[in-house]
């Protein structure tokens, strides 16, 4: 039961982080806030090992979009792997 609860937590911190990264590709971060900084980069280090092979796959179906829809491929298999591991 600990176990998972504990896969559940952890699944639900990375879709807040990754909704976190979503957001800070739209929003400029001023260097004169370093505390945002700082939470742009650990949003960005903690999710790219994941995105960066979607982006792969994805990239001959996006030249010409200036939408990375990584992002939303990612929750999307997330959620498929949650609901497998957590009945």
């Amino acid at each position: 039961m600990f176990a998972l609860r504990l896969i559940g937590f952890v699944f639900t911190a990375f879709y807040i982080i990754l909704l976190g990264r979503v957001i800070f590709s739209w929003v400029p971060i001023s260097s004169r806030s370093p505390a945002l900084v700082e939470l742009r980069s650990f949003c960005y280090r903690v999710t790219d090992p994941l995105l960066q092979p979607i982006r792969r796959l994805l990239a001959p179906y996006q030249k010409n979009s200036p939408m990375d829809f990584s992002p939303l491929v990612l929750f999307v298999l997330l959620s498929i792997v949650e609901r497998i591991l957590l009945p």
